[in-house]
C-alpha cells in the first residue's frame, strides 16, 4: 500500500512542478538540433525525414492541448515516438532490428533543459 501512496505522492509533486511553456517554447525545442540528432540516432527502422515529419505532428497536437501526452504511431513498424507532458520528455519506442526486443529510451534533452539553455544563451548575448 506505502508504494501505491509514494506514486501518488511522486505524481503529485510532479504536476506540482510541471512547467507551462508557451507553443514557441515547445517548437524551438522539439525542432532544436538536440532532438534532431537524438531521433537521428534511434535504430526504427524509420527514414530520418519521416522522424522530423512525426515531430511536426507532434508539435501540432501538444499545441492544441499541452496538458494531455502525445504520441505518433508509423504504421507497420512498431515504432512511435511521443512527449510526456508531465515531465516533458521524448521518447521513442520501437523494436530492434533482427530482434525480439524492444526498446523505450527517453531523450535526455528535456524542455527544462532547453529552456535553461536558452536563458544562459540569452544572457550571455546580452552581456
Amino acid at each position: 500500500m506505502s508504494s501505491i501512496n509514494d506514486s501518488l505522492t511522486n505524481i503529485a509533486q510532479l504536476k506540482a512542478n510541471r512547467l507551462n511553456p508557451t507553443a514557441e517554447q515547445i517548437t524551438e525545442w522539439l525542432q532544436s538540433p538536440q532532438i534532431r540528432q537524438w531521433l537521428t540516432q534511434q535504430p526504427m527502422g524509420i527514414p530520418s525525414n519521416t522522424k522530423v515529419e512525426a515531430v511536426n505532428l507532434l508539435i501540432s497536437k501538444i499545441v492544441k492541448d499541452p496538458d494531455k501526452d502525445c504520441r505518433i504511431e508509423f504504421a507497420n513498424s512498431n515504432a512511435a515516438v511521443g512527449v510526456d507532458v508531465l515531465r516533458w520528455r521524448l521518447w521513442a519506442f520501437y523494436r530492434l532490428p533482427y530482434a525480439r526486443d524492444f526498446q523505450a529510451p527517453d531523450c535526455g534533452y528535456t524542455l527544462k533543459q532547453h529552456l535553461e539553455n536558452t536563458s544562459v544563451e540569452a544572457k550571455t548575448s546580452l552581456g
